[in-house]
C-alpha cells in the first residue's frame, strides 16, 4: 500500500529581531506618548496600568518594518494571501494602514487576558522585560508545579490543532526578548500573565493594521 503523510495547512507567524534603528525609534516615540499621555487602555482588554497611543512619525515604522513582513506573510503561506476571507466590499485598490499602534505599561501581578485584535495583521514588540521566566518558576509560591505548566511572565498564542484541540506556543520571556517582535494574524488569540518581584514595569508596544477601503 502507499502512504502519503498530510500535513494541514497552518497560518504562520513571524518572529523577527529588530534593527537598532528601528528600536531607538521606538523609544523616542514612546517618550513623546508619555508627552502627550493620550490613554489608550479603554480600548483594550488588557488587565493592566497604562496603555498610550503611539503616532508612527511620517509612517517610518509602517514602512520599514510592516510593509516588508506583510509581503513575506502574503507570499509564505498557504493561501498567498492576506488572513481574511474575500470581501466583496474591499476594492483591489484598498489600502492596507497602520490604524492603531500603542504602548502598554505592566506591572506585576497584571495580565492581558486571552484576545484577539481586530483588523487583519497585529503585532507585539517587547521593549523591556524586567524578570527572567527562569527565575520566576523558582519563586516559593510556584513550588511543586510542573514546569510544563509554569506560565509567570510568559506570552502565549492559542490556536486549533487539525482535530479540534486547543494548542498553545509560548514564549518563556526574560530580557533576551528585548528588541524582538511577534508579527500575526490579527484573529490568533494570544495572552501576557503576570509575573512578581520586580516593581519595573515591562513595556511593549502593539498595533493593528486594517484595510482603508477604495
Amino acid at each position: 500500500m502507499e502512504v502519503r503523510r498530510i500535513y494541514p495547512p497552518v497560518t504562520p507567524f513571524f518572529e523577527v529581531k529588530l534593527d537598532k534603528e528601528i528600536i531607538n525609534y521606538l523609544w523616542k516615540i514612546i517618550e513623546i506618548a508619555k508627552t502627550k499621555n493620550t490613554n489608550f487602555k479603554d480600548k483594550l482588554v488588557g488587565n493592566i496600568s497604562q496603555s498610550l497611543l503611539l503616532e508612527d512619525l511620517d509612517s517610518f515604522f509602517y514602512r520599514s518594518v510592516c510593509l516588508p513582513l506583510i509581503k513575506e506573510f502574503r507570499e509564505n503561506n498557504i493561501k498567498k494571501g492576506d488572513p481574511v476571507s474575500q470581501n466583496t466590499l474591499l476594492k483591489p485598490e484598498s489600502k492596507l494602514i497602520l490604524n492603531q499602534l500603542w504602548v502598554n505599561f505592566q506591572y506585576q501581578t497584571e495580565f492581558n487576558p486571552y484576545h484577539d485584535h481586530n483588523g487583519v495583521y497585529s503585532f507585539a514588540i517587547w521593549m523591556k522585560i524586567p524578570y527572567a521566566w527562569a527565575d520566576q518558576k523558582k519563586l516559593p509560591q510556584f513550588n511543586g508545579i510542573k514546569e510544563r505548566h509554569m506560565k509567570a511572565g510568559n506570552f502565549e498564542f492559542e490556536y486549533l490543532d487539525s482535530l479540534g484541540g486547543l494548542q498553545n506556543y509560548t514564549y518563556n520571556l526574560s530580557p533576551k526578548y528585548e528588541g524582538y517582535m511577534v508579527f500575526f494574524p490579527a484573529k490568533l488569540r494570544h495572552c501576557v500573565y503576570p509575573f512578581y518581584e520586580t516593581n519595573e514595569p515591562r513595556i511593549s508596544i502593539s498595533g493593528n493594521l486594517f484595510y482603508l477601503p477604495a
